[in-house]
């Protein structure tokens, strides 16, 4: 059962932040509640500010980022989440050195929306069609993410 999702990338300000933003909406457009979702990034500072292009690229998905505080990863955030989706192969590689024991819970963005593997590549510093590209990427797989945990979690309340 999937109950508390935590998104991880580099900087917490593009590509977590908007799986973040977005997965929230779905959920709640979806009619799933009682899932708590946050993001966090390896390198994530408060010093780090979402780019304008995100801001608005959420606005036009009927959220928003404009209160998003880039926040780093801690490991009370690893071990309080029943499961952990990182957007790069060497995301998952630096928090299973660290925490091995938690491997079983910590996936490939791509790969545990049933994609393969491969990594959500981050835009920042890009053009605006970049930051677009990353977002429809992440929302098509959210999709198929969404739908992963519904199954999940219909069949263990049953």
């Amino acid at each position: 059962m999937y109950k508390k999702i935590l998104f991880i990338c580099t900087g917490n300000v593009c590509r977590s932040a908007m799986a973040e933003a977005m997965s929230k909406k779905m959920f709640k457009d979806f009619g799933l509640k009682g899932i708590k979702v946050w993001s966090r990034g390896l390198a994530g500072s408060r010093m780090i500010q979402v780019p304008d292009e995100i801001l608005k690229i959420m606005e036009e998905e009927q959220t928003s980022l404009h209160a998003h505080v880039s926040k780093p990863l801690k490991a009370k955030d690893l071990s309080k989440a029943d499961l952990v989706l990182v957007m790069e192969n060497y995301h998952r590689e630096r928090i299973v050195a660290d925490f091995p024991e938690l491997a079983g819970k910590v996936f490939l963005f791509k790969q545990f929306a049933g994609a393969g593997a491969g990594d959500i590549e981050d835009p920042i510093g890009m053009e605006e069609k970049d930051y677009r590209a990353c977002k429809e990427e992440i929302k098509n797989y959210l999709q198929k993410v969404i739908l992963k945990i519904r199954i999940a979690n219909d069949s263990n309340d049953s």
